[in-house]
């Protein structure tokens, strides 16, 4: 049984999982929003939250990394340009590796 729990510790560890210290869930002490979705020229991404170093990876659907410049427009507020992307759908990713927070929000370009 417990090496079952060391596996699955493991497992959700190298997938991504949040955790956070001292036992409190970062996943909901952060609430992130991304929009307008779908987008045209830009998406706007609000984090209200425990995030002081926030960094976003932008993929493709096929799961191409591409090249992004996000704009900090505000406390926790950013911008990301999308209109010269193909129209599809696209996976921006939130991280923060000192709060080790990962997850991935997906988003239509029109």
């Amino acid at each position: 049984m417990r090496n079952k729990l060391i596996i699955l510790t493991f497992a959700l560890f190298l997938c991504g999982a949040s955790f956070a210290q001292e036992g409190s869930n970062l996943a909901q002490d952060a609430d992130i929003s991304i929009y307008p979705n779908p987008a045209v020229e830009f998406i706007m991404i609000q984090i209200d939250g425990k995030f002081e170093n926030a960094e976003f990876e932008l993929n493709s659907m096929i799961g191409n990394k591409l090249q992004i410049k996000p704009e900090e427009v505000g406390i926790g507020k950013y911008k990301i340009q999308v209109k010269d992307l193909a129209t599809g759908y696209y996976f921006l990713v939130v991280k923060d590796e000192e709060k080790r927070f990962k997850k991935a929000y997906k988003f239509l370009k029109r």
